[in-house]
């Protein structure tokens, strides 16, 4: 009867001795399981507000270009020439005259050959930079301007000289080789600048 009482009493710790480190264990795993949610919770909660710089790239005059359909080659050409970080972070402003993507695609087969080559992304740089303008003027004032003077000298980025002039109720642009552009969207506004889609490519080699 003592062996037996014995037996049961060393059953009995044992199970107790057990069951402790079962729900030791069991507390540990939920414990950690917690922990894991809680991280979960503040990696999810560390998602910053977006600074006044970010906002500014967001809708800087670069990102109005990419984001307008009919720009998308002219797009690819700032990206190619290495521009568009100046025309989303850059410290200035600027009026784009960009090229609509049906102008790029009247440009010769040659034409487009010889800016798609790597040894010719200085000639493409220039060729973009010809099309933007340092400073911001909207068509309320760049109409002005010509109703002031007839017409408005614009110096580019890129060197060359260009010339506004009315059209009627539009503006025409022509560059120093004789080429004329017209204006087929305006005042597509950023917050560096604005940008005016044009039906032609100004200072093309």
């Amino acid at each position: 009867m003592q062996k037996l009482s014995t037996f049961l009493l060393i059953s009995t710790f044992t199970f107790l001795i057990v069951s402790c480190k079962n729900e030791a264990k069991t507390e540990k795993m939920e414990n950690a399981n917690v922990e894991v949610a809680e991280k979960a919770v503040v990696k999810r909660a560390e998602k910053r507000d977006l600074t006044a710089a970010d906002i500014e790239e967001i809708n800087s005059v670069m990102s109005r270009v990419m984001t307008t359909p009919e720009l998308k080659k002219y797009a690819s050409y700032i990206v190619t020439a290495k521009l568009a970080d100046m025309l989303s972070t850059g410290k200035g402003s600027y009026t784009v005259f960009a090229p609509s993507n049906a102008a790029i695609e009247s440009l010769t087969v040659k034409q487009k050959k010889f800016y798609a080559t790597p040894e010719n992304i200085a000639k493409l740089e220039e060729m973009v930079k010809s099309h933007i303008v340092e400073g911001t003027m909207d068509k309320e004032n760049l109409l002005k301007a010509i109703d002031k003077n007839g017409k408005v000298k614009l110096k580019t980025l890129g060197g060359i000289t260009l010339t506004a002039s009315r059209a009627g109720d539009n503006i025409s642009i022509s560059d120093a080789k004789g080429g004329k552009v017209s204006i087929v969207k305006e005042d597509i506004l950023g917050s560096n600048g604005v940008v005016f889609v044009v039906d032609g490519v100004m200072n093309a080699n």
